[in-house]
């Protein structure tokens, strides 16, 4: 964590923007309706596993210990804790918050009931939680920040969990007071009974979160001084946002998560592994990075599935092997399409199925997240000079969401989880069965009880030798098969000003990983701001 020279004075607001179209007064953190609101801020973790500093900055638990048969979890939460409503916040709520994804796999954020790690939870003190598992476990920890610790003297009574607006928070966090509730404005405040109170925490009084149709919007906001902390794409940033106020205005982009082209292969074209190793080979992904990104993510060049972020985890033996299928070449995906039978029967330019239907399918992405925006429609240019006909479809949020984790999508653009604690979380989330309808990236046709079962035996040992095993052969999968084929590692967006507000982490003070979409990260580049 930063450290400070002296402790800072309370006051002031950091205003972040956030892209919607509007905003709703919901704050309920388990149905993800504003969760980049409510997450880390209004409802703190029970611990931030901080990868770029290498250790666990505990917040509501002061510590986790595994039995000695790794068959079971000990959580511990910290002393005097309370709700911001004044009352006490203690085991009573974390067994209540476990328990609730027992008996409604939606409500489990852990993913730990669904794929079958948890087979009960127990209070064992007035602090203590005692999470048994069904078999011997080594990486629950790793799915624990994820979990909402909610109230039970509040949602004990809520019968619809899910559609329950929470238009009165009570929270954990250092903000919690819901002070303004705009469709172009939100403004959260202290919380007056905040464990870290006694510490002088939070140094700033509240977040104002702004809303915003789409990433040019953002843009001129950040120019003129309107937002301090921005989490969007920026084009040209060093021209055009840090020269005219090189003293207050700066960047950080670090390496962060792997994007996909996930495909639907229980639907034709994409049921045919020479269509998708085909359309792998037919996009420039140097070419998009340089001009959807501004050259600020990396171009993949491996395709088994996780980014720059792991790198250090990457098998050299099998990137080799299937290096071509990640390079430029779009006269062997000319061939591969021939051979395959994929050909264009009636003169208009584009191919067909073997069997004669046409081909035309749509490239799912998020209206207003403008650079990937422009990726997806550089990918259908590079489709087009092979034949393929695809077309860029942008959506809402909401249906975008739906169509990822119900598997109704064509094809689509999205993230994956190689950003985490380990490399398996991302092989976890693309191929364990559990996670099919529940996460964005599993719903192409290919998760399976085999590849869950490596996933499975990956979290109950600690033998590093069969762990690296287990990933070789998950990533060999991946790029035999191409459920999903990789183009970039994006960057990191992050921009900050410290016009009014002062301690951002940066490439001289990297204290933590400045994702604002990761409660815990946001958590702590919070809590280390003040007003200047």
């Amino acid at each position: 964590m930063q450290a400070q020279a002296a402790t800072p004075e309370q006051g002031g607001t950091l205003t972040v923007p956030i892209i919607t179209q509007t905003f709703l007064e919901d704050f309920n953190p388990l149905n993800g309706v504003q969760a980049d609101i409510v997450s880390g801020t209004m409802f703190e973790p029970l611990w931030v596993q901080n990868t770029m500093a290498g250790e666990i900055n505990w917040r509501l638990a002061e510590s986790f210990t595994y039995g000695a048969d790794k068959k079971s979890m000990t959580i511990t939460l910290k002393d005097d804790l309370t709700w911001s409503d004044g009352e006490v916040l203690d085991a009573d709520d974390l067994l209540f918050s476990l328990a609730i994804g027992g008996d409604d796999i939606k409500l489990d954020h852990t993913g730990q009931w669904a794929n079958g790690v948890i087979e009960s939870v127990e209070k064992v003190s007035d602090r203590a939680v005692k999470i048994n598992f069904s078999e011997v476990n080594t990486t629950i920890d790793w799915y624990m920040p994820a979990l909402w610790v909610i109230p039970e003297h509040i949602w004990a009574d809520i019968d619809d969990k899910i559609n329950y607006k929470n238009p009165n928070p009570v929270g954990s966090g250092p903000i919690t007071e819901v002070t303004t509730v705009r469709g172009n404005q939100i403004e959260i405040c202290r919380n007056p009974h905040y464990y870290k109170a006694d510490q002088g925490l939070p140094y700033l009084d509240c977040i104002k979160f702004r809303q915003y149709s789409d990433n040019s919007q953002i843009q001129p906001a950040l120019m003129a001084d309107e937002i301090d902390w921005g989490s969007n794409f920026v084009a040209d940033i060093d021209k055009t946002y840090v020269e005219p106020s090189p003293d207050t205005h700066g960047y950080w982009y670090p390496a962060n998560d792997l994007w996909n082209l996930y495909m639907n292969t229980r639907e034709a074209p994409f049921d045919r592994v020479e269509f998708r190793k085909a359309v792998s080979m037919a996009i420039d992904r140097e070419t998009i990075v340089d001009l959807a990104t501004y050259g600020y993510a990396t171009p993949e060049s491996s395709v088994v599935g996780i980014g720059e972020f792991f790198g250090a985890h990457f098998n050299d033996k099998v990137n080799k092997k299937y290096a071509d299928l990640a390079e430029y070449n779009p006269d062997e995906a000319i061939k591969l399409l021939d051979k395959a039978g994929y050909k264009d029967v009636d003169g208009d330019g584009y191919r067909e199925n073997p069997d004669g239907t046409e081909i035309d399918f749509d490239i799912h992405i998020v209206n207003g997240w403008t650079d990937v925006v422009q990726a997806v429609q550089m990918v259908t240019e590079y489709l087009a000079d092979v034949g393929i006909k695809a077309n860029t479809r942008t959506l809402e949020w909401s249906v975008y969401d739906a169509a990822l984790k119900d598997g109704t999508y064509d094809m689509s653009f999205n993230w994956s989880v190689t950003n985490g604690q380990d490399p398996i979380q991302a092989y976890l989330n693309y191929y364990h069965p559990a996670r099919v309808g529940e996460i964005w990236h599993a719903n192409h046709g290919m998760a399976s009880e085999e590849l869950g079962a490596l996933v499975d035996e990956y979290s109950r040992i600690d033998d590093q030798d069969r762990r690296e095993e287990i990933l070789a052969e998950l990533m060999t999968f991946t790029a035999e098969n191409l459920p999903f084929v990789p183009v970039m590692s994006n960057a990191t967006w992050f921009q900050y000003n410290t016009t009014r507000v002062d301690g951002f982490p940066s490439d001289d003070n990297p204290y933590v990983h400045p994702n604002f979409y990761n409660g815990g990260s946001k958590l702590l580049v919070f809590e280390n701001l003040h007003a200047k």
